[in-house]
């Protein structure tokens, strides 16, 4: 029953008990019994309202928006509210059935100007809506690190030269009426070449059209976080010598070129610094000294700069220095816990895909401005494919994500072994554990 015809019915008591009250010769019972009985519609209406607050009534979709009636995993998508967000989703989800093959979702997505099929080589690979792109690399840059701190190129074609300054002009001091000598920029070209990578995602054959904005959340949330993890592992943690599966450049492998990818002359890098013998093993035997160090080296061009490190790393081998020293410090401790960390006044970046644990001539720390000295090449966006029988045993659907990216680390500073004071720092300094 509605509060519309509770309050109707209310009003018809109401009316026949006055009238009643009135009427010398009405039952004084009677009209108490009227009385009582609209003071149990009140109540009633009063719960109704409660519960309507407590737990509203979900309306049905309105015929051709199926994405109003929501879904029940959480949205990972923009928009300003949710029937914004659930839409996105919604397209998101017919695209992942148009890949599996339904006709019906083809139908819509073609009927609602998403439908874009492209060719890499052929092969069925689908370019996920033009409506999707910019939610899935904002994804990708919550989900991930290196997106977020290193500069964003766009890539026209597979190899791309970026020109960047390496020097500036020379001030001189001409005597009168002499000609001023003349001085220019010089510039390195930076190469980009774009590798493709892929992320696999499984799914349940049983895909039902009521869920299907459930299904968009999943799949753009298991894509993005998959291509960001790999992401950041080639900027921040990819081989630092031999050769990576990426075949891309990192900050680790920029620093281990300057020495011959040769460990043990580590120490002639400018931008590197060395932990003591046995961090190879022990993370006690790192130092704020070290912190100190990698600070020290860092150039003053480098205005916006940040530590990146493994959370395990960062409260096990640096937090537990700080506790250590108590008294006057208690601000260094102070900064150093919560949900956005310092050390010595830089913010702490945790990245989850660098060394959690001990290891030899690991990269366990990183310091610097990303945007200074990290190029990473957008070339491609999203595209999606899709196997029957990658997981036919469990009755399950592969869903291949796919990119096309680059990544090359540039401003590494120079490698001096035997003179110290020729050193000179880039744009990132590294700790890394001794090799023994």
């Amino acid at each position: 029953m509605k509060i519309e015809t509770l309050q109707s019915q209310r009003e018809e008591l109401l009316s026949k008990a006055r009238l009643m009250n009135e009427d010398s010769a009405a039952s004084v019972v009677d009209v108490k019994s009227l009385i009582s009985q609209i003071d149990d519609i009140d109540v009633r209406i009063e719960n109704m309202k409660k519960l309507a607050s407590m737990a509203p009534v979900v309306s049905e979709a309105e015929v051709g928006k199926p994405w109003l009636s929501g879904g029940v995993v959480k949205s990972y998508f923009m928009g300003d509210n949710r029937a914004e967000k659930d839409y996105k989703a919604y397209v998101m989800g017919q695209f992942g059935l148009h890949v599996a093959g339904r006709a019906k979702a083809t139908k819509w997505l073609a009927d609602n100007g998403f439908l874009k099929a492209t060719g890499e080589s052929g092969s069925g690979n689908y370019l996920t809506p033009d409506l999707l792109s910019s939610d899935l690399q904002y994804l990708r840059e919550q989900f991930g690190t290196a997106r977020k701190y290193c500069k964003i190129v766009r890539m026209d074609s597979d190899v791309q030269i970026v020109p960047n300054a390496s020097g500036s002009g020379t001030v001189y001091y001409p005597g009168e009426n002499a000609s001023i000598t003349p001085s220019d920029m010089t510039f390195v070209a930076v190469t980009l070449t774009a590798k493709k990578a892929a992320a696999l995602t499984q799914v349940s054959r049983e895909l039902s059209e009521d869920a299907v904005v459930d299904l968009g959340n999943t799949l753009a949330r298991d894509f993005a976080y998959l291509l960001a993890r790999e992401e950041d592992r080639v900027v921040f943690a990819s081989a630092a010598t031999g050769t990576d599966a990426s075949g891309l450049v990192g900050i680790p492998r920029t620093l281990t070129n300057l020495a011959g990818g040769t460990v043990a002359n580590y120490a002639g890098i400018a931008g590197a610094v060395v932990g003591a013998t046995g961090t190879a093993g022990a993370w006690s035997g790192f130092t704020l000294a070290n912190i100190q160090a990698m600070i020290a080296k860092l150039p003053t061009y480098c205005d916006n700069p940040y530590f990146f490190c493994h959370k395990q790393f960062f409260y096990n081998g640096i937090a537990d220095k700080l506790i250590a020293l108590g008294g006057n410090n208690i601000m260094a401790i102070q900064e150093a816990y919560g949900p956005n960390p310092k050390l010595f006044g830089i913010p702490v970046v945790f990245v989850q895909v660098m060394p959690s644990a001990p290891a030899a001539s690991a990269p366990v720390l990183i310091l610097g401005d990303l945007s200074k000295g990290v190029l990473f090449g957008d070339r491609r966006g999203v595209g999606v494919e899709m196997s029957t029988d990658f997981y036919f045993n469990q009755d399950a659907l592969a869903y291949r994500a796919t990119e096309r990216y680059s990544v090359q680390a540039f401003d590494a500073g120079n490698y001096d072994l035997s003179v110290p004071a020729n050193r000179q720092a880039g744009s990132f300094v590294t700790l890394f554990a001794a090799a023994t």
